[in-house]
Protein backbone atom coordinates (compact mmCIF):
# COMPACT_ATOMS: atom_id res chain seq x y z
CA UNK A 1 0.00 0.00 0.00
CA UNK A 2 1.15 3.79 -0.59
CA UNK A 3 0.23 4.80 2.81
CA UNK A 4 2.91 2.14 4.52
CA UNK A 5 5.41 3.00 1.93
CA UNK A 6 6.04 6.61 2.29
CA UNK A 7 4.09 6.92 6.22
CA UNK A 8 3.04 9.95 5.43
CA UNK A 9 -0.81 9.34 5.36
CA UNK A 10 -3.07 7.39 7.66
CA UNK A 11 -5.91 5.58 5.56
CA UNK A 12 -9.26 7.13 5.20
CA UNK A 13 -12.56 5.63 5.86
CA UNK A 14 -14.63 6.15 3.57
CA UNK A 15 -12.25 6.83 0.95
CA UNK A 16 -13.66 9.56 -1.71
CA UNK A 17 -16.03 7.76 -3.54
CA UNK A 18 -14.72 5.45 -6.77
CA UNK A 19 -11.48 5.85 -5.71
CA UNK A 20 -10.84 2.42 -6.93
CA UNK A 21 -7.53 2.16 -8.22
CA UNK A 22 -4.36 1.79 -6.39
CA UNK A 23 -1.61 4.56 -6.00
CA UNK A 24 0.42 3.22 -8.65
CA UNK A 25 -2.10 2.35 -11.44
CA UNK A 26 -3.75 5.87 -10.43
CA UNK A 27 -3.60 8.78 -13.04
CA UNK A 28 -5.53 11.44 -10.24
CA UNK A 29 -4.34 11.06 -6.41
CA UNK A 30 -6.43 12.74 -3.77
CA UNK A 31 -5.60 12.80 -0.66
CA UNK A 32 -7.08 14.86 3.09
CA UNK A 33 -4.86 17.62 5.33
CA UNK A 34 -6.90 17.61 8.59
CA UNK A 35 -5.34 21.06 9.68
CA UNK A 36 -6.53 24.28 11.21
CA UNK A 37 -4.85 25.72 13.71
CA UNK A 38 -4.24 29.59 12.60
CA UNK A 39 -8.31 29.47 12.23
CA UNK A 40 -8.65 32.79 12.92
CA UNK A 41 -12.47 32.98 13.15
CA UNK A 42 -14.62 30.25 12.87
CA UNK A 43 -12.60 26.69 13.48
CA UNK A 44 -13.61 22.85 12.03
CA UNK A 45 -11.76 23.24 8.90
CA UNK A 46 -9.77 20.17 10.02
CA UNK A 47 -12.77 17.91 9.35
CA UNK A 48 -13.40 18.99 5.87
CA UNK A 49 -11.58 15.75 4.16
CA UNK A 50 -13.86 13.40 5.86
CA UNK A 51 -17.04 15.45 5.42
CA UNK A 52 -16.33 15.98 1.50
CA UNK A 53 -15.69 12.26 1.24
CA UNK A 54 -18.89 11.27 2.63
CA UNK A 55 -21.04 13.69 0.57
CA UNK A 56 -19.28 12.12 -2.70
CA UNK A 57 -21.34 9.36 -2.11
CA UNK A 58 -24.16 11.36 -3.25
CA UNK A 59 -23.04 11.37 -6.90
CA UNK A 60 -23.54 9.27 -9.87
CA UNK A 61 -20.28 8.21 -11.55
CA UNK A 62 -21.54 10.00 -14.74
CA UNK A 63 -20.40 13.60 -15.43
CA UNK A 64 -23.69 14.15 -17.89
CA UNK A 65 -22.32 17.84 -18.87
CA UNK A 66 -18.97 16.27 -20.09
CA UNK A 67 -20.12 12.34 -21.25
CA UNK A 68 -17.03 11.29 -18.98
CA UNK A 69 -17.69 7.96 -16.64
CA UNK A 70 -15.63 8.71 -13.02
CA UNK A 71 -15.49 4.42 -12.99
CA UNK A 72 -13.70 4.21 -15.65
CA UNK A 73 -10.70 6.79 -14.89
CA UNK A 74 -8.19 5.36 -12.55
CA UNK A 75 -8.60 7.34 -9.22
CA UNK A 76 -7.04 7.23 -5.55
CA UNK A 77 -7.60 8.32 -2.61
CA UNK A 78 -4.46 8.24 -0.30
CA UNK A 79 -5.78 9.08 3.09
CA UNK A 80 -5.06 12.01 4.80
CA UNK A 81 -1.23 13.96 6.10
CA UNK A 82 -0.24 12.26 9.45
CA UNK A 83 0.40 15.60 11.51
CA UNK A 84 -0.61 17.68 14.71
CA UNK A 85 -3.24 19.80 14.67
CA UNK A 86 -1.24 22.51 16.51
CA UNK A 87 1.00 25.82 15.61
CA UNK A 88 3.90 24.06 16.70
CA UNK A 89 3.41 21.03 14.36
CA UNK A 90 2.64 24.01 11.37
CA UNK A 91 6.25 23.69 9.76
CA UNK A 92 6.00 19.64 10.30
CA UNK A 93 2.57 20.04 8.10
CA UNK A 94 3.51 22.10 5.60
CA UNK A 95 6.91 19.65 4.96
CA UNK A 96 4.61 16.33 5.08
CA UNK A 97 2.70 18.25 2.05
CA UNK A 98 5.58 19.12 0.10
CA UNK A 99 6.79 15.86 0.22
CA UNK A 100 3.14 13.94 -0.45
CA UNK A 101 2.37 16.89 -3.30
CA UNK A 102 6.31 16.47 -5.02
CA UNK A 103 6.04 12.75 -4.88
CA UNK A 104 2.81 12.56 -6.65
CA UNK A 105 3.53 15.14 -9.34
CA UNK A 106 7.47 13.41 -9.96
CA UNK A 107 5.37 10.61 -11.04
CA UNK A 108 3.32 12.16 -13.45
CA UNK A 109 0.04 12.54 -11.25
CA UNK A 110 -2.85 14.83 -10.59
CA UNK A 111 -3.08 16.08 -6.83
CA UNK A 112 -6.11 16.78 -5.37
CA UNK A 113 -5.91 18.15 -1.83
CA UNK A 114 -8.86 18.66 0.08
CA UNK A 115 -8.28 21.43 3.57
CA UNK A 116 -7.78 22.13 6.43
CA UNK A 117 -7.31 25.45 6.00
CA UNK A 118 -5.31 27.88 3.27
CA UNK A 119 -2.07 27.93 5.20
CA UNK A 120 -1.78 24.33 3.94
CA UNK A 121 -1.19 25.31 0.30
CA UNK A 122 1.89 27.11 0.98
CA UNK A 123 3.54 23.67 1.51
CA UNK A 124 1.66 22.64 -1.66
CA UNK A 125 2.64 25.27 -4.23
CA UNK A 126 6.63 24.59 -2.90
CA UNK A 127 6.13 21.48 -4.57
CA UNK A 128 4.17 22.62 -7.50
CA UNK A 129 6.77 25.12 -8.21
CA UNK A 130 9.93 22.92 -7.81
CA UNK A 131 8.16 20.53 -11.01
CA UNK A 132 6.57 23.20 -13.05
CA UNK A 133 8.26 26.52 -12.16
CA UNK A 134 10.79 25.79 -14.56
CA UNK A 135 8.05 25.79 -16.78
CA UNK A 136 6.30 28.73 -16.01
CA UNK A 137 4.38 27.55 -12.95
CA UNK A 138 1.89 30.28 -11.97
CA UNK A 139 -1.38 29.62 -9.04
CA UNK A 140 -4.45 30.68 -9.19
CA UNK A 141 -6.46 31.38 -5.85
CA UNK A 142 -10.10 31.45 -5.82
CA UNK A 143 -10.45 33.52 -2.59
CA UNK A 144 -12.87 36.16 -0.30
CA UNK A 145 -9.70 37.35 1.42
CA UNK A 146 -6.39 38.29 -0.43
CA UNK A 147 -4.38 36.50 2.15
CA UNK A 148 -1.50 39.46 1.75
CA UNK A 149 -0.52 39.72 5.04
CA UNK A 150 3.43 39.98 6.04
CA UNK A 151 1.73 38.18 9.21
CA UNK A 152 -1.22 37.61 11.23
CA UNK A 153 -0.92 36.90 15.22
CA UNK A 154 2.81 37.01 15.04
CA UNK A 155 2.78 34.09 12.25
CA UNK A 156 3.81 34.76 8.96
CA UNK A 157 2.57 31.49 7.73
CA UNK A 158 -1.03 32.13 9.03
CA UNK A 159 -4.02 31.55 6.34
CA UNK A 160 -4.37 35.16 6.01
CA UNK A 161 -0.58 35.37 4.66
CA UNK A 162 -0.65 32.36 1.66
CA UNK A 163 -0.84 34.35 -0.95
CA UNK A 164 2.42 36.99 0.28
CA UNK A 165 4.38 34.22 0.98
CA UNK A 166 3.59 32.88 -2.98
CA UNK A 167 4.04 36.08 -4.14
CA UNK A 168 7.49 36.67 -2.21
CA UNK A 169 9.39 33.31 -3.20
CA UNK A 170 7.94 33.07 -7.07
CA UNK A 171 7.53 36.62 -8.07
CA UNK A 172 4.68 39.38 -9.31
CA UNK A 173 3.55 36.52 -11.89
CA UNK A 174 3.28 34.04 -10.38
CA UNK A 175 0.16 34.58 -8.29
CA UNK A 176 -3.34 35.95 -9.37
CA UNK A 177 -6.26 36.16 -6.95
CA UNK A 178 -9.84 35.72 -8.34
CA UNK A 179 -13.37 36.66 -6.13
CA UNK A 180 -11.34 38.93 -3.46
CA UNK A 181 -13.60 41.29 -1.35
CA UNK A 182 -11.83 41.45 1.98
CA UNK A 183 -8.69 42.49 3.69
CA UNK A 184 -7.46 45.56 6.00
CA UNK A 185 -6.09 48.43 4.02
CA UNK A 186 -2.85 48.30 3.84
CA UNK A 187 -3.36 45.00 2.26
CA UNK A 188 -4.88 46.25 -0.67
CA UNK A 189 -2.53 48.93 -0.87
CA UNK A 190 0.36 46.87 -0.80
CA UNK A 191 -1.03 44.63 -3.30
CA UNK A 192 -1.54 47.99 -5.50
CA UNK A 193 1.69 49.30 -5.42
CA UNK A 194 3.81 45.85 -5.09
CA UNK A 195 1.61 44.45 -8.80
CA UNK A 196 -0.32 41.53 -7.24
CA UNK A 197 -2.61 40.40 -10.01
CA UNK A 198 -6.30 40.48 -8.37
CA UNK A 199 -9.68 40.73 -9.59
CA UNK A 200 -12.76 41.49 -6.62
CA UNK A 201 -16.25 39.28 -6.70
CA UNK A 202 -17.55 42.42 -8.20
CA UNK A 203 -15.07 42.42 -11.29
CA UNK A 204 -16.63 39.09 -11.93
CA UNK A 205 -20.21 40.10 -11.78
CA UNK A 206 -19.55 42.82 -13.78
CA UNK A 207 -16.84 42.07 -16.43
CA UNK A 208 -17.50 38.01 -16.79
CA UNK A 209 -14.56 35.19 -16.21
CA UNK A 210 -13.67 35.26 -19.38
CA UNK A 211 -12.75 39.12 -19.57
CA UNK A 212 -10.75 38.68 -16.75
CA UNK A 213 -9.16 35.33 -17.92
CA UNK A 214 -8.09 37.50 -21.73
CA UNK A 215 -6.77 39.89 -19.08
CA UNK A 216 -4.31 37.90 -17.66
CA UNK A 217 -3.29 36.03 -21.00
CA UNK A 218 -2.40 39.26 -21.89
CA UNK A 219 -0.11 40.47 -19.29
CA UNK A 220 1.35 37.29 -18.19
CA UNK A 221 0.45 34.26 -21.14
CA UNK A 222 -1.76 32.50 -18.78
CA UNK A 223 -2.76 30.19 -20.98
CA UNK A 224 0.06 29.05 -21.99
CA UNK A 225 1.46 28.25 -18.51
CA UNK A 226 1.23 25.00 -15.90
CA UNK A 227 -1.34 26.28 -13.28
CA UNK A 228 -1.70 25.19 -9.67
CA UNK A 229 -5.17 26.29 -9.07
CA UNK A 230 -6.16 26.86 -5.23
CA UNK A 231 -9.61 26.67 -4.35
CA UNK A 232 -10.96 28.62 -0.76
CA UNK A 233 -14.86 27.30 -0.55
CA UNK A 234 -15.10 31.60 1.16
CA UNK A 235 -14.58 32.76 -2.43
CA UNK A 236 -17.77 31.68 -3.59
CA UNK A 237 -21.14 33.65 -2.20
CA UNK A 238 -22.16 31.57 1.18
CA UNK A 239 -25.59 31.42 -0.56
CA UNK A 240 -23.98 28.29 -2.35
CA UNK A 241 -21.28 27.86 -0.06
CA UNK A 242 -22.42 28.46 3.95
CA UNK A 243 -19.97 25.91 5.26
CA UNK A 244 -16.99 28.11 5.96
CA UNK A 245 -15.18 29.32 8.69
CA UNK A 246 -14.71 33.14 7.38
CA UNK A 247 -18.26 33.94 5.74
CA UNK A 248 -17.91 36.53 3.29
CA UNK A 249 -20.93 38.05 1.50
CA UNK A 250 -21.34 39.24 -2.52
CA UNK A 251 -18.75 36.05 -3.52
CA UNK A 252 -18.95 34.62 -7.15
CA UNK A 253 -20.59 31.78 -8.15
CA UNK A 254 -20.28 27.89 -8.34
CA UNK A 255 -21.03 28.97 -12.15
CA UNK A 256 -18.03 31.34 -12.61
CA UNK A 257 -15.97 28.54 -10.88
CA UNK A 258 -16.75 26.26 -13.05
CA UNK A 259 -16.50 28.21 -16.64
CA UNK A 260 -12.60 29.26 -14.67
CA UNK A 261 -12.41 25.42 -14.81
CA UNK A 262 -13.76 24.79 -18.20
CA UNK A 263 -11.36 27.74 -19.24
CA UNK A 264 -8.46 26.66 -17.99
CA UNK A 265 -8.67 22.43 -18.33
CA UNK A 266 -5.49 22.33 -20.18
CA UNK A 267 -3.09 23.86 -18.10
CA UNK A 268 -4.36 22.88 -14.67
CA UNK A 269 -1.78 20.06 -12.75
CA UNK A 270 -2.81 20.87 -9.22
CA UNK A 271 -5.52 21.69 -7.29
CA UNK A 272 -6.55 22.15 -3.53
CA UNK A 273 -10.23 22.58 -2.21
CA UNK A 274 -9.68 24.18 1.22
CA UNK A 275 -11.36 26.01 4.45
CA UNK A 276 -14.52 23.78 4.41
CA UNK A 277 -15.99 23.68 7.94
CA UNK A 278 -18.73 20.82 8.51
CA UNK A 279 -19.88 22.32 12.01
CA UNK A 280 -21.25 25.55 10.12
CA UNK A 281 -22.78 23.04 7.14
CA UNK A 282 -22.62 19.76 7.08
CA UNK A 283 -24.02 18.50 3.25
CA UNK A 284 -24.06 21.17 0.84
CA UNK A 285 -20.38 23.02 1.06
CA UNK A 286 -18.46 19.51 1.33
CA UNK A 287 -20.66 18.51 -1.61
CA UNK A 288 -19.89 21.01 -3.23
CA UNK A 289 -16.26 20.58 -2.75
CA UNK A 290 -16.14 17.19 -3.96
CA UNK A 291 -18.16 17.74 -6.78
CA UNK A 292 -15.29 20.62 -7.82
CA UNK A 293 -12.79 17.76 -7.16
CA UNK A 294 -14.96 15.42 -9.40
CA UNK A 295 -15.37 17.59 -12.13
CA UNK A 296 -11.70 18.84 -12.40
CA UNK A 297 -10.81 15.29 -12.75
CA UNK A 298 -13.93 14.95 -15.70
CA UNK A 299 -12.19 17.96 -17.58
CA UNK A 300 -9.23 16.38 -17.32
CA UNK A 301 -10.09 13.25 -18.89
CA UNK A 302 -12.39 14.99 -21.32
CA UNK A 303 -11.99 14.59 -25.08
CA UNK A 304 -11.41 17.36 -27.16
CA UNK A 305 -14.30 16.45 -29.29
CA UNK A 306 -17.23 16.69 -26.25
CA UNK A 307 -17.46 20.12 -26.14
CA UNK A 308 -17.84 21.64 -22.59
CA UNK A 309 -20.72 23.23 -21.19
CA UNK A 310 -19.32 26.58 -21.74
CA UNK A 311 -18.08 25.54 -25.48
CA UNK A 312 -21.66 24.38 -26.58
CA UNK A 313 -23.09 28.61 -26.15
Amino acid sequence: MFNNKIKLTRAADPVFADCNASFDDSRYVIFGVPYDATVSHISGASEGPPAIRRETYNFETFLLDLEVELEEIPMNDAGDINLSNTLEGQADMLSSVFDLERRILRMGKFPLMMGGEHSITEGAVDAFMDVYGPKGGVVIVVDAHLDFREQYLENPHSHACVTRRIFEKYGRKSVCVIGARSGCREEFEQARDEGLMYFTSQHVHSRGILEIMDAWDTAINLRDRPIYLSMDIDGIDPAYAPGSGTLEPWGITPWDVLRLMEELRHNVFAMDVMEITPSMDQFVTPGLGGKLIRQMIGLKELVDHHPTWMEKV
